[in-house]
């Protein structure tokens, strides 16, 4: 690691380091599947390093992982082969992507679209769009902070529409969901093929059974983000709302 006053400075990866990290992606695929996982989702949102590659407004390299889209996805795609080795053929791989970056100069949705085409012609089973990375740039993060209005929710549903349109992969759709039925127009409108919630699981692990059980209350996620904080120091991952019983949802958006 390279110092300057005490603290590290960020270098760009050899193509040593690159191989390193793409075989590193293909044991962690072969653990996970021999520890009985269902599945494999490789992470190429939010700024994380697939993400970096993506970017044209952080990968600035000039050698054959820069430049052009097919050199920015260049490393995502080899992580995506070496994965496909490590676990076989009949064993489902998903990769979460960026609608955009929403950062001026960043990933777009044009580079979305033509990003998964190419993931369509590897073979991913399944693409989840999200969105924002967690830089300072992103005019809108990943994890969006406040309580959601009905009719915003689905943050990436225009740039989904545009996936169906012209990608036949299925399409996973995360992001500003609380409600049962906003999830259910968006499948049957052709919108998305599923629908992925975060936040609102943990405010209420039970939350799918609720509704299925007849009580259609959104989500008692408030999105207060305060589910960070025991996360970070270690406590684990936990809601600090308090949601005793489906009622208190139900108080809450009256």
């Amino acid at each position: 690691m390279i110092l300057a006053d005490g603290k590290p400075v960020c270098r760009e990866m050899s193509k040593e380091d690159i191989d390193r990290v793409v075989g590193a992606f293909g044991d962690a695929a072969a653990r996970a599947k021999r520890s009985g996982f269902d599945a494999i989702e490789l992470h190429a949102a939010h700024g994380y390093l697939l993400s970096q590659f993506l970017s044209p407004l952080v990968n600035r390299r000039t050698d054959e992982y820069g430049g052009t889209l097919a050199n920015r996805a260049r490393m995502t795609l080899e992580v995506l082969r070496s994965v496909r080795r490590a676990v076989g053929s009949d064993y489902p791989v998903l990769i979460k992507v960026n609608a955009e970056d929403f950062a001026e100069g960043g990933f777009s949705v044009e580079d979305m679209l033509e990003f998964s085409a190419m993931l369509e012609k590897e073979g991913i089973d399944a693409i989840e769009m999200s969105g924002g990375t967690g830089g300072e740039a992103s005019k809108y993060q990943p994890v969006r902070f406040g309580t959601i209005k009905k009719e915003n929710e689905a943050y990436y549903h225009e740039a989904a529409r545009r996936f169906k349109r012209s990608v036949r992969v299925p399409l996973i759709l995360v992001g500003g969901v609380r409600s049962p039925d906003v999830a259910e127009r968006l499948v049957a409108e052709g919108t998305a093929d599923y629908v992925a919630m975060s936040r609102p699981l943990i405010c209420e692990p039970d939350l799918v059974n609720r509704w299925k059980n007849g009580d259609t209350t959104k989500s008692a996620c408030v999105s207060d983000n305060r589910c960070f904080k025991p996360i970070m120091s270690g406590e684990g991952l936990r809601c600090l709302l308090d949601v005793k019983a489906p009622k208190s949802a139900k108080a809450q958006h009256q």
